[in-house]
């Protein structure tokens, strides 16, 4: 497991470190990498067990020795367990940036502590993911209401309705993960084959050449 050491000028440590895996591109880590060094650079102080958020999830902060180790959910269950592994974190974060960049969208990125509405069969396709405006009302509302579309599931009923955080949904539908940073108005619809990306109910066109096409490819 490749691990990456970074020196820096802080009143608190003198460096940070952590691991990834072969199958995390490089662009990724240079890309924490830099903005990990520019934020401590900018008088970021670390203690140990603090929290950072850097896209979609948080990363625990372990110092010991006035080193920073990053570590990462593994995303398998509850309570959240860490990881030294931050590739698959890595990959999480680079689907939610350059899928909407496939559409020549900016990210709205939510946090894995954001919360989500899910009905009733939510995790099992067919299901459909929609992103409507927060709710002022629901603390930290991410927008997203994810549910089934089987004809005897009833996505209106309050009383098949749960509120959950992002993280504890995405351990039972792990599929739409990597579609969150979509815009108010766009809906995923999974039917068992690739899914389908809609903006105000018009079905999109996957561009050509766009990392969306490729990401497609190989996790379909």
């Amino acid at each position: 497991m490749p691990t990456l050491r970074r020196p820096v000028d802080s009143e608190l440590i003198d460096e940070f470190i952590f691991d990834t895996d072969d199958s995390t591109p490089e662009f990724i880590v240079e890309d924490f990498t830099e903005w990990l060094a520019n934020y401590i650079s900018e008088g970021a102080r670390f203690v140990d067990g603090q929290m950072l958020q850097y896209g979609y999830t948080f990363l625990n902060c372990s110092v010991e020795s006035r080193v920073l180790r990053l570590l990462a959910p593994d995303f398998q269950g509850m309570p959240i367990e860490w990881t030294i592994n931050l590739g698959p974190a890595f990959r999480i974060i680079a689907a939610q940036k350059y899928i909407p960049e496939s559409f020549g969208w900016v990210p709205d990125i939510p946090s894995l502590g954001n919360t989500v509405i899910v009905g009733r069969k939510f995790d099992e396709i067919p299901m459909f993911a929609n992103r409507l405006p927060p709710v002022e009302s629901i603390p930290n509302d991410s927008g997203w209401f994810i549910g089934s579309t089987r004809d005897d599931i009833d996505n209106n009923d309050p009383a098949g309705l749960q509120l959950m955080s992002l993280y504890e949904a995405m351990l039972t539908a792990p599929h739409v993960i990597h579609f969150l940073s979509l815009l108010v108005g766009c809906q995923v619809v999974f039917l068992g084959e690739k899914p389908i990306v809609l903006k105000e109910g018009q079905r999109l066109e996957i561009p050509n050449g766009s990392f969306l096409e490729r990401f497609l490819e190989t996790h379909s």
